[in-house]
């Protein structure tokens, strides 16, 4: 993937820029509710709370993506049930153009195969638009932990049962089944999966000594290991991180089936039409080639992509479906 090439000095102004944007997240988030009641504004839904890392990646985009729709383009965060609420609004959305959800493919690929009572059938409710960025996830110790490098990790946690616990921030996503495969691969004794109501706490708990392990996505980690609070042993990419370029990827360590991700996309509801998807994916793309954009998104923790046709929306779909319906069978997780 080409980057734009940066200036030496770059790097300050993208945290202080990126800085802005979390610290404004909830401000915005509220500004934005208020403003949604507007007829003339473009709805940008986020299945996640202000604040976070998607969030954060999603006002730098629509902050930009205003000026290619010439139209005002509000965030609405609709966290919960594991992106379900977000899917919910979309469908219930007039299918018009105006209404987007910007979401995991774990909405489409993941939810259908666990959730007893989904409410949204992606195949028949939701238009995609284009892709919009990777999720590449790590899996992490304290920074104290004595362990430098997975085998490491590995070896201590057949050594001493309070190793062998993985944390993750939810169950019934891709973090949570790559952290099952992780589990059966590395063949440690009654290894157990720990689940927490979102990151932060989980966070709190690693770097507090309280958790051996997590796997999550690096925009929860990133900041945390680079401040030697955490340390990063492995990542899910088919290649190193950008943020992370020190850290190995399970590829590399002898684990392939674990160097696969996850990322976002765009949808719009079904029956939207063509000529309004068009639209969007074109300024999307414009968006997403900007070089402010491409380092502010790197910087949060995700890779941006160039944009996709629909088609590739639903054939990256369809590959994710395939890599991980015989390990989320074979876990025997359902949810409600």
């Amino acid at each position: 993937m080409n980057h734009a090439p940066l200036p030496p000095n770059s790097r300050p102004r993208r945290r202080q820029a990126l800085r802005g944007a979390l610290v404004l997240a909830a401000a915005l988030a509220l500004a934005g509710t208020a403003s949604a009641q507007s007829s003339d504004a473009l709805r940008f839904i986020v299945p996640y709370p202000a604040g976070g890392a998607a969030d954060a990646m999603a006002r730098v985009i629509v902050d930009r993506l205003k000026d290619e729709m010439k139209q005002t383009v509000i965030i609405e965060n609709r966290a919960g049930a594991s992106t379900r609420l977000a899917a919910e609004m979309l469908k219930q959305s007039a299918p018009d153009g105006n209404t987007v959800l910007m979401t995991t493919l774990d909405t489409a690929v993941i939810g259908p195969m666990v959730f007893k009572n989904l409410r949204y059938n992606p195949a028949t409710d939701f238009t995609p638009i284009t892709m919009v960025a990777t999720i590449t996830y790590g899996l992490t110790v304290s920074g104290t932990n004595p362990s430098k490098t997975l085998a490491q990790f590995i070896a201590a946690a057949r050594a001493d049962k309070n190793q062998a616990v993985v944390g993750v921030s939810g169950l019934g996503s891709t973090l949570h089944f790559l952290a099952y495969d992780f589990v059966r691969q590395s063949k440690v004794p009654d290894m157990t999966i720990v689940p927490f109501q979102g990151g932060p706490a989980m966070v709190n708990n690693l770097i507090g000594g309280q958790l051996a392990s997590a796997i999550d996505g690096l925009g929860v980690f990133v900041k945390h290991h680079q401040a030697g609070r955490l340390r990063v042993l492995a990542t899910s990419g088919e290649r190193r991180a950008p943020q992370l370029p020190d850290v190995p990827t399970f590829r590399e360590l002898g684990m392939p089936s674990l160097a696969f991700g996850s990322a976002y996309a765009l949808y719009a509801p079904a029956g939207t039409p063509k000529a309004r998807i068009d639209e969007w994916n074109a300024a999307m793309r414009k968006v997403l080639a900007r070089a402010d954009v491409r380092a502010l998104v790197t910087e949060i923790g995700y890779e941006p992509l160039d944009g996709s046709d629909p088609a590739e929306v639903t054939l990256r779909e369809t590959q994710r479906r395939e890599h991980w319906a015989p390990i989320v069978k074979a876990t025997g997780y359902t949810g409600d």
